[in-house]
Parts: structure tokens; sequence; C-alpha cells
């Protein structure tokens, strides 16, 4: 069985100097604050680390994607962790772990982000290429990570300087989520000007910053209502930066997901994992592993006959004809590289963005993308779909399918106000929004919790 640490926010967040005294021994991946970024190698290998918490637990290496689906209508709990049944019931109480889990890998992320913004920005003696590479990746970095963070619990605390003793994060409240999402398009706006990388999709490229562009101006549309034409039409231009001429999807839907995550050329951004730097997704999800989440049903019968996508994401688990395991990610070895934005997302943001602009020949020619890779028929206009509320329907359904088990279920699901239905839990509507961990809330006065949930551990049944 492998252990998942958690910590609080401020004993995990400093990059190389946090928790002194933890243990009686210097872990051998510290060193004293001081001499953390000193020059050009050092702030390189600074980077590496940012890149490296990429990979916990609580970020890409299994929750950022299990938790979307298990909260939504993608996957259901099947294991022995009760608090990941309650993520499912969509019952979330604050001491939740994996929600803590997830809340405290993004702020170890983020942090890390932030000593690399402004140690390596405070140097003088790199060169000022070195410079710019190293802090367009991070500006990269932390654009995602507070982007992660905003799309699951709202409003979030919004440090854009290092932790480095426990009472800075003691100090901290929460920013709007209008003022998060203005300074993740700021870190991008500083991500574009420096990342020159356009080969290596484990770091960030000039295609992933305009793709995580896009996604963050299609979600934020969402939360314009009548005043959102403005940020759909910036998406779809970001979009278009990145499909123009590669907007035919030509790999086989297995390639993308492979044993050893191998490269294909619609990859845009992915995550690092090697079979000793692991991830642990399909160890959740196989039958073979801790079988903790499995599709569910709902998702099974959604597929059309024929959709070859179904047949590499969903199979019966051993000795049963009831009852689904998820398979996207094939091993329990957990070698595979995930992705964070792929060339079909995007294809789906344009679709999305076209239709909502009422072009709905151009949004059903570009969902078609997808049905053709998947083995299925095209759509047509005036006969399989007709109205905008149809064509809007079959993008939603084509999202689901195409990114099912990766993580984006739930953000889906919100962005449209339609969670609490689909999920039948309209008499606790605020679940909608994970709550702020419990021991958080009571360590920093300023934090204030989500509506709805608990706020006093002494006096709240969890």
């Amino acid at each position: 069985m492998r252990i998942r640490g958690i910590l609080t926010i401020a004993c995990g967040a400093a990059l190389l100097g946090a928790c002194d005294h933890v243990l009686d021994t210097s872990p051998y991946d510290r060193v004293p604050a001081d001499q953390e970024i000193v020059d050009a190698p050092t702030a390189k290998a600074a980077l590496n680390g940012a890149y490296d918490a990429l990979q916990d637990n609580g970020v890409y290496g299994l929750d950022l994607e299990m938790v979307s689906e298990l909260a939504a209508d993608n996957s259901t709990w099947s294991g022995t962790y009760q608090f990941l049944g309650e993520i499912s019931d969509n019952r979330i109480a604050a001491d939740n772990p994996t929600v803590t889990s997830m809340w405290v890998g993004l702020y170890q992320q983020l942090d890390r982000d932030n000593v690399v913004i402004q140690r390596t920005s405070a140097l003088t003696n790199i060169s000022d290429a070195t410079k710019a590479a190293v802090l367009g990746d991070a500006y990269f970095l932390r654009a995602l990570t507070l982007h992660n963070l905003v799309k699951y619990w709202g409003a979030v605390p919004m440090p854009l300087v290092p932790v480095t003793v426990a009472s800075d994060a003691a100090k901290y409240t929460r920013a709007p989520v209008a003022q998060v999402y203005t300074q993740v398009l700021a870190d991008l706006d500083q991500a574009a000007k420096y990342v020159t990388n356009t080969s290596d999709t484990r770091r960030a490229t000039v295609n992933a910053v305009k793709a995580i562009r896009s996604r963050v101006l299609f979600y934020r549309a969402s939360l314009n209502g009548a005043s959102s034409s403005a940020d759909y039409q910036a998406a779809l231009d970001a979009a278009n930066a990145v499909l123009n001429g590669r907007d035919t999807l030509t790999v086989a839907y297995p390639d993308l997901f492979s044993a050893t995550g191998s490269n294909t050329s619609e990859d845009i951004f992915r995550v690092s994992f090697t079979a000793s730097e692991s991830n642990d997704l399909g160890y959740y999800y196989l039958y073979a592993g801790r079988y903790e989440a499995s599709a569910t049903p709902d998702i099974v019968a959604a597929y059309e006959p024929g959709d070859l996508r179904k047949a590499w994401s969903i199979a019966f688990r051993p000795k049963s004809t009831t009852r689904y395991q998820a398979t996207k990610f094939p091993t329990t070895i957990g070698a595979e590289n995930p992705h964070v934005i792929r060339l079909a997302e995007l294809v789906l943001i344009k679709a999305e963005i076209l239709a909502r602009q009422n072009n709905l020949a151009g949004a059903v020619a570009e969902y078609n993308k997808v049905r053709i890779r998947a083995g299925l028929p095209k759509h047509v206009l005036g006969t399989d779909v007709t109205t905008q509320a149809q064509v809007l329907a079959a993008i939603d359904k084509e999202r689901r399918l195409e990114l099912a088990f990766e993580g984006d279920r739930w953000p889906d699901l919100n962005r449209q106000g339609r969670a609490p239905v689909v999920k039948g839990f309209t008499d606790r509507a605020y679940q909608a929004l994970f709550p702020i961990p419990l021991r958080d809330i009571n360590t920093t006065p300023g934090l204030t919790q989500n509506p709805g949930y608990c706020s006093d551990a002494k006096n709240c049944a969890l």
C-alpha cells in the first residue's frame, strides 16, 4: 500500500528550507534559505524542484485527476477509503484528507513557484537569457497552480511571495475570484514574454502558454454572464494560435496514454513520471491496484456503439460483467505521463466557443474531429443536431468522453452551473465548491470557510 503524506501549508510550503527540526537529520534535498538560489545552476535546480512538485499525489500524481471524476458523474467510490466515498457522494467534510491533500499540494507548488520567481529575479550574476528561461517557466507554473485552486475552491489565498515562517501563512485571507483570474492572466503574460521552448512538452512551451491561456479565458467567460463575449473571443484566438496547421487529430487514441508516456504530436503539456517517480492513477483505478475508484454505469452508457475511446478507457473488472474499472492509465506502475492539456481539448474549447457565438456549422465541424478519431460518424447540422442547445449538449458529451478520467469533468460541470443537478445534491448545492481544509481555517484567523461547511472543529460534527 502506498503511503500518502499531508503537510500544512506553512510546513510544506518553502522550496528548500521549510519545516526546520521536523527531522533530527537534515534531508538531502534541503539547503539553508540563503543558499537556495544564488546563481544559474541553483536557479535551474530550483526550477526543476518546482516541476517536481507537479508529481505530488495532491497535484497531478493522483488527486487533481481522480477527485474531479469522483465528485462528478464519471467515477464512483469502489474501495475502502471512506473519505473518497464522501467525495463521490458529494458529502465532503471540511477535514476530508484527500481534499486537504489537494489543497496542500497546490500551495506547496505555489510556494516553490514564488521562491523561483522572487529569488531568480533578484540575481545579478546570471545571463539575461538564463534568467528569462527560468522565470518564464515559473510564471507558467504559478498561473497553472492558481487556476487549479480557483476552479475547486473559488476565492482562495493568493500569496505571491514565498512563505518563510509559519506566521506568514497565518496572515492569509482569500482573494476574490476575479482577482485570482487577473493574476493568472498576468502570469501568463509574463510567461509569454520569456518562454521560447517549442519542443519539450514536459516543460512550458510557447504553445502550452497559449493553450493554458485559452483554457483560463474559457473558464473565466463562464463566470461573466452577458459580459463574457470578449473572454470567449480571446480564448478562441489563443486556441487558434495553437491549432493553426495542426487541428486534425491523427494520433490513435490509445497512443496518447501509453504505459511509458511516449511523446505524440498532440501533446501540449504533460507531467513526467517514471517507475521510480510514479503516479498513482492506475494504482487507484485498476482492479490490480487499490481499485478505489471505478467507472460509473452512467458514463459507460454515454458511449455510442463503436466508440473507440470506450474500449481503451473502460473495461469490466475481472470476474464481473456488471462492475467496471477505468483503464485509461493502463498500469499500476505509474510511469504514464498524464496530460495537463492536449490538442483535443483545444478543439473542443474552439467548438464550444463557436457554438456560443452561434456559429453552429463551425462548431459541429470542430467537434466532429474528435468523433472521427473515435471511429464515429460525423454529426450533420440540421439532422443530428439543429439548435444551439443541441450543439452545446453534443460538445459537452464529447468533452466528457474524450477527456474522461483526466480531471476535467467536475470543473466542466461547475462552470456550467450543472453539478448539483447532474449529481443530485441540490439540497446541498454549496458542495459545488470544496471546503477550505478545517485545520487551516482553525489556524489562520483571516481565512474564511466556503458557505455550508464546518469552520469549527470543536462544535461541528464532521
